[in-house]
C-alpha cells in the first residue's frame, strides 16, 4: 500500500488522485483517436461522461454503503472530492446522460459507442492500480502465494486482478470490429470478472442486496446483454462500415 507517492514539506503527491487523473487522461486519447466526430460534439460528450459517472458514482456509494453517520456526506465539498467512487453507479449514470444526449439530437452513433470501449476499459484498469496503491477496494485473507499485505493481514489483491482483466478486456476490444461482438466482449467480460472480484472482496462497507452484492446484481445483467449479444449471429449486418 502506497498512498503517498512522494512528499516534500507541503507538496504531498497522492497516488490514488494521480492514477484515476491518468486514467481519465489515456481515456481521452484513446476516445479521440478512435472515434470520428467533430471536436464540439466530441468534447461535449467526453466531459459530459466524466461528470455524470463522477455524480453517479459518488451517488451509488453514498445509497449501498453501511454506515451510521452518512447522512450529512451529500451535503461535505469532501465527498464529493474525496475518495468513494462505485464504478457501476457511475456507468449507470453515463448510459442516463447516452440517453439525455441522444435525445436532445447530438450526433452519437455506434462507432462513437465503440470507441468508448477501450477508453473505459483503459481507464478503468488504470485506476484500479491507484485503488491497490491507495489500499481501497481490498480482498479477504488469503494464504495464497499471490496474496499481499494490506490492512493488518495478507489478501487477495483484487485490484490487481481487475487491473489485469481490464487490460486483457481492452485486448480483444482493440483486436475486435466496430461490431456487437466489441459490445458483447465488454459486457459478458467485465460482468464475469467484477462477479468472481466481489466474490474476493473484503471490504463488507458495501453491504449486500439478499444473497449478493449490488454489483453482483449488476453484474448478472451485464452477462445477460453480453449473452444476448453473443446469440445475434449477424454482427455485420447490424452496424454498418467503420467510416474512413
Amino acid at each position: 500500500m502506497l498512498p503517498i507517492l512522494f512528499q516534500n514539506h507541503d507538496l504531498i503527491l497522492y497516488s490514488y488522485p494521480l492514477l484515476m487523473g491518468l486514467g481519465w487522461g489515456v481515456a481521452y486519447q484513446v476516445f479521440f483517436s478512435k472515434a470520428v466526430i467533430s471536436p464540439i460534439y466530441g468534447q461535449l460528450l467526453f466531459w459530459g461522461i466524466f461528470v455524470s459517472s463522477w455524480i453517479g458514482s459518488k451517488l451509488f456509494f453514498y445509497f449501498t454503503t453501511i454506515a451510521d453517520d452518512k447522512n450529512d456526506l451529500l451535503l461535505e465539498p469532501s465527498f464529493w472530492t474525496g475518495g468513494g467512487f462505485v464504478f457501476y453507479g457511475g456507468f449507470l449514470c453515463v448510459l442516463l446522460f447516452l440517453v439525455f444526449y441522444k435525445l436532445l439530437k447530438f450526433p452519437l452513433n455506434a462507432h462513437h459507442l465503440w470507441a468508448m470501449l477501450p477508453a473505459l476499459t483503459l481507464g478503468h484498469a488504470i485506476g484500479r492500480i491507484g485503488c491497490l496503491l491507495a489500499g481501497c477496494c481490498y480482498g479477504s485473507e488469503t494464504s495464497g502465494w499471490w496474496g499481499i499485505h494490506l490492512h493488518g493481514a495478507t489478501r487477495h489483491p483484487t485490484q490487481a486482478f481487475e487491473s489485469l482483466g481490464l487490460f486483457f478486456i481492452s485486448f480483444f476490444i482493440l483486436k475486435s470490429r466496430a461490431s456487437l461482438q466489441s459490445f458483447a466482449i465488454y459486457f459478458l467480460g467485465y460482468g464475469v470478472l467484477r462477479f468472481g472480484i466481489e466474490l474476493l472482496r473484503g471490504d463488507e462497507i458495501r453491504g449486500l442486496w439478499g444473497p449478493l452484492t449490488p454489483s453482483q446484481w449488476i453484474s448478472l445483467a451485464m452477462i445477460s446483454v453480453g449473452l444476448m449479444l453473443l446469440m445475434t449471429r449477424k454482427f455485420d449486418n447490424l452496424v454498418s462500415p467503420q467510416p474512413k
